[in-house]
């Protein structure tokens, strides 16, 4: 995928196989990240091709074994990009992950695969040994995100884009490293230790953030992107979060967590906060508050569908000046329509067929301000 260096004309010289108008959709991204439309609201849009190839046939003695197999992997993340129709905004990419806790592997956590996650044994159970954690260069897991990451740029030449991987530093590296439930308990007795644990794994995410990125880079690709498939052309881009802050109040988390956050999105060119639940509301008005933070993703869970039963926090984070990635169902696009206005705000949903999908870009590009479609 030819791409130059400068972000300012990159979007004029680029394409992908799969996603002949990309270089509009970097248009209109970056005008979403204003909180400007060029010619429509925004949506992130898939669906699935007729005459899909098939997956790749592999048999794995072991999940681990599937996980890390790089070549299934990649092969798979090929066939993805092939059998999707890209509608809206949406590019194809691909995420190569080991689970939302390969970080805490990275320090030497046992990591356990599930069948479609993964998760982490705590390792620090001594404050005495804070000191003696760190990223191992010759780890395992990084060695393999890394070559999954490296071998992905190849295939995926000309055809998908390869993001960063998931990522959970600050509150949720601790808690993986304490376990959760520990960590609460910690916050209440052991709150020196807590903040001497913050302060050590500081470096964390502007560590990790760098060796995935360099590979990226080095690979000659200018998009920066990772699971949620927002992305900036020429910067940095990532999704700060804290999974733990569900389990804590707004005091805690302002005092032991917000200044690692706030330090990501400093550094950060632009980025989306991940708020996880209808539990972690509570901090929804401290994120607000944050000059440079430029969107909230709220996702308030299974339990707690549709996305239009939460139009009033949507309502709130637009007129608190920032913009909104919401996942929808179809059927609820024309309630935000009437509800939001477009600048700003990211939909995202699938469909069942291309024909479908284009549907909803036609119901889409006739919302243009508030109140119109």
């Amino acid at each position: 995928m030819p791409m130059s260096t400068s972000a300012s004309d990159s979007a004029a010289t680029w394409t992908l196989e799969y996603k002949p108008d990309a270089a509009r959709v970097v248009e209109r991204m970056a005008a979403w990240w204003e909180g400007e439309i060029i010619d429509r609201a925004t949506i992130l849009l898939s669906a699935p091709k007729p005459n899909v190839q098939p997956w790749p046939a592999k048999t794995h003695t072991t999940l681990r074994e599937r996980w890390m197999d790089i070549d299934y992997q990649v092969a798979c993340a090929a066939i993805h990009a092939a059998n999707t129709y890209w509608a809206g905004e949406s590019l194809p990419i691909y995420m190569p992950n080991l689970g939302p806790e390969i970080l805490a592997a990275c320090y030497g956590a046992p990591l356990h695969f599930t069948e479609d996650s993964s998760w982490s044994e705590p390792i620090l159970h001594d404050w005495a040994d804070i000191a003696k954690l760190r990223i191992d260069p010759d780890n395992e897991y990084l060695r393999c995100i890394l070559e999954m990451t490296r071998r992905a740029l190849e295939a995926g030449q000309g055809k998908f884009l390869v993001g960063l991987t998931d990522i959970h530093p600050g509150g949720d590296l601790a808690a993986s490293f304490r376990d959760p439930q520990q960590l609460c308990i910690d916050l209440v007795e052991s709150p020196e230790q807590v903040h001497a644990l913050m302060h050590h794994i500081y470096p964390a995410f502007f560590d990790f953030f760098k060796l995935n990125h360099q590979v990226i880079q080095e690979a000659g690709q200018s998009i920066c992107t990772s699971w949620t498939p927002l992305f900036v052309d020429g910067g940095r881009y990532y999704i700060p979060s804290n999974d733990f802050s569900i389990m804590i109040s707004t005091e805690m988390f302002e005092e032991f967590f917000l200044p690692e956050l706030l330090a990501e999105i400093a550094w950060l060119d632009r980025s989306i906060y991940h708020l996880d639940g209808p539990g972690a509301l509570r901090h929804l008005d401290t994120l607000l508050d944050i000059p440079k933070l430029d969107a909230i993703q709220f996702v308030y869970g299974d339990g707690a569908k549709p996305a239009s039963r939460w139009m009033h926090v949507f309502q709130k984070i637009q007129n608190a000046g920032k913009n909104a990635h919401i996942m929808v169902e179809p059927w609820e696009i024309e309630l935000f329509m009437d509800n939001l206005n477009p600048e700003g705000v990211m939909l995202q949903t699938s469909a069942p067929s291309v024909e479908e999908a284009d549907a909803i870009i036609a119901k889409i590009a006739r919302w243009t301000r508030k109140g119109k479609y």
